[in-house]
């Protein structure tokens, strides 16, 4: 198991046995029905039907469960997380609508007779991105939802419960860019999509992207891009 070539995908059942290891893959835990308590990373945590758990590689783990359960679990060989940021924290988050469709198709495929893992390889950055939005902070995870919005440095600094400088330098750390930049990239890789993908007039891309004004869109890709937006649609037009 430890060799892998490839995400492995399976139903497993716990007992009450308090079991405890760690491995150099990560592992993916969707609940299917009954509960799993786990210690991780000096987290206890009690897994139910709406709760997901991710462990990375190498993260020594304590589990077991008291009533009838099974679990969805992936096995993810630790070279997929390879500049993904998700090789060495522990995630939980709710089992929300995504994940229950992520959870759909990924049973769907294991059960299928003619079953070869192709299909999981295809869907790992479906369920890699969603678990980078899960990981992401109040504050980043604000920026890309609200991006069309007006969105200041004191509103997101209050978000984490810091004052405004500490969370600039905070954010740098995080990011490696200050916050007016990130939001900045943020907007101008949706107006990217909108561009590629809609035939929609540039200025109302520059107020979908929360900008208020053709020419501050213009301005934003001529810094970026070294082009015009409507350069970089004749580009890059995919409609």
């Amino acid at each position: 198991m430890e060799q892998m070539n490839g995400i492995v995908a399976e139903r497993r059942t716990y007992t009450s046995f308090n079991e405890n290891h760690f491995h150099c893959y990560g592992q993916l835990i969707l609940p299917i029905q009954g509960e799993l308590c786990i210690q991780a990373e000096s987290k206890e945590l009690l897994l139910d039907p709406e709760i997901i758990l991710f462990v990375p590689p190498e993260c020594d783990h304590t589990f077991h469960s008291d009533v009838r359960n099974e679990f969805l679990i992936l096995d993810i060989p630790s070279f997929m997380f390879t500049g993904s940021g998700l090789q060495n924290r522990v995630i939980s988050c709710k089992f929300n609508n995504q994940w229950r469709g992520i959870r759909y198709l990924i049973l769907n495929e294991i059960d299928q007779p003619s079953f070869n893992g192709s299909a999981l390889k295809e869907l790992y950055p479906y369920i890699s991105r969603y678990l980078f939005q899960e990981q992401q902070s109040k504050s980043i995870r604000y920026i890309h939802e609200h991006y069309d919005e007006n969105i200041t440095v004191q509103d997101l600094a209050s978000m984490e419960h810091y004052n405004r400088s500490y969370y600039t330098e905070w954010f740098f750390k995080e990011t490696g860019k200050s916050p007016s930049a990130y939001i900045q990239e943020v907007r101008i890789n949706k107006a990217k999509e909108l561009l590629c993908n809609t035939d929609l007039p540039i200025l109302h891309i520059a107020i979908q992207v929360g900008l208020e004004h053709q020419s501050s869109l213009t301005r934003l890709f001529q810094k970026y891009e070294e082009l015009t937006p409507s350069q970089f649609r004749k580009k890059n037009l995919r409609i």
